[in-house]
């Protein structure tokens, strides 16, 4: 089974908030990427992405390039694969019964 083309979106919310009362302008990025695929950094205009985006290769294995520390942010280094994906094994340890009979 092929996994569906452009799984994966990134979606940046970008807002410019004029002086003297007047109405933000806003503007919505989507980048849609394959599964490995990677989206170009925007850390080198915002810099405050740094954490996002790292928290998105931890939890989603989206690949940033250009990104100037992209590593694990949450899950320790060793952890094997990315959590928030739906097909992540959900595992678990059965549960035991002490009072069954």
């Amino acid at each position: 089974m092929q996994p569906p083309a452009n799984r994966l979106a990134v979606v940046y919310h970008l807002a410019h908030v004029a002086g003297g009362g007047g109405k933000p302008e806003r503007v919505r990025i989507v980048v849609r990427v394959n599964d490995g695929e990677p989206v170009p950094s925007v850390v080198p205009v915002w810099p405050t992405a740094d954490w996002h985006e790292r928290e998105q290769y931890d939890l989603m294995g989206i690949q940033f390039s250009g990104h100037p520390n992209l590593k694990r942010l949450i899950l320790p280094s060793d952890w094997d694969g990315h959590p928030l994906r739906k097909d992540y094994p959900i595992g678990g340890e059965p549960v035991q019964f002490t009072d069954a009979v």
